[in-house]
C-alpha cells in the first residue's frame, strides 16, 4: 500500500508553487521515487485600498469650518455633508436637494421616502445649531412666474417645518426664487422642451452659514 503526500511550498512569484511529492510504502525507501515539479495558481485577485487617515478626514472637515465640534461628530458630520453632495463657497456650506425627492409633482407636502435625506441633513444641522440656514425653493419655467413662486415659497417652508419638528435649532429663513435662478437650460438650443434640465432646476437650496 502506498501513501502519496503534497507539499506545496511557495515560490517569490505570486502565481506559482512548487510541489514536492514523496510517496512511501513497503519496501526499500530507495526503490520508491519522489517527484518534484512546478504547479501554476491563480495569482491573488486581492487589492489593498487606500484608507484616509484620521488626519485627511480632519484636514477635509476644517474646509467645511466644523472645528467647533468634537473629533467623533466632526468627522460623521463630514461623511454626511459628502454624502449629500455639500460645497463650500465663501465660507458657507451649500447643499441642493432635488424636488423630485422631496414633493410629488405639483405639491409641496414632503414625501415619505424623502426622510433618508432630510434625516441625514437634519443631523449635520443639529450638529451646526450655532449656524444660520437658509432654505430656498426653486422651480422649472413650467408654469406661471407667480405660481411657481408661491410653490417654491411653500416648498421652502415644508422643509422647515419638518427639520423643526425633527428637532433642529438652527435659526431658519425660508425663501422661493420660483424660476428665476436657472441651474440648468429649460429649453434645448433649438427650443424644444429639456426635461433633464427642468429637473435640475427643482430644487431646494440650503445654505448654511453667517450671512
Amino acid at each position: 500500500m502506498r501513501v502519496a503526500f503534497c507539499l506545496a511550498l511557495l515560490l517569490a512569484t505570486p502565481a506559482t508553487a512548487s510541489v514536492y511529492t514523496v510517496t512511501t510504502g513497503v519496501g526499500s525507501v530507495s526503490d520508491q521515487q519522489s517527484t518534484f515539479e512546478e504547479m501554476t495558481f491563480p495569482a491573488s485577485s486581492f487589492a489593498e485600498q487606500e484608507e484616509p487617515s484620521s488626519g485627511d478626514l480632519s484636514s477635509q472637515a476644517s474646509t467645511f469650518e466644523l472645528q467647533d465640534m468634537d473629533e467623533d461628530t466632526r468627522v460623521k458630520t463630514q461623511i454626511s455633508l459628502t454624502e449629500l453632495g455639500a460645497r463650500q463657497e465663501d465660507g458657507r456650506i451649500i447643499v441642493n436637494l432635488p424636488s423630485d425627492v422631496l414633493f410629488d409633482f405639483d405639491k409641496s407636502e414632503i414625501r415619505a421616502d424623502a426622510r433618508s435625506a432630510l434625516t441625514k441633513l437634519a443631523q449635520v444641522l443639529s450638529a451646526m445649531d450655532k449656524s444660520d440656514v437658509q432654505i430656498i425653493g426653486h422651480t422649472d419655467a413650467k408654469g406661471s412666474d407667480a405660481y411657481n413662486d408661491r410653490l417654491s415659497e411653500r416648498r421652502a417652508a415644508s422643509v422647515k417645518d419638518w427639520l423643526s419638528e425633527y428637532g433642529v435649532m438652527s435659526k431658519m429663513t425660508t425663501e422661493g426664487k420660483g424660476e428665476r435662478f436657472p441651474v440648468a437650460p429649460n429649453q434645448t438650443m433649438s427650443g424644444g422642451d429639456d426635461p433633464q434640465g427642468r429637473q435640475k432646476n427643482r430644487h431646494v437650496e440650503f445654505i448654511i452659514g453667517e450671512r
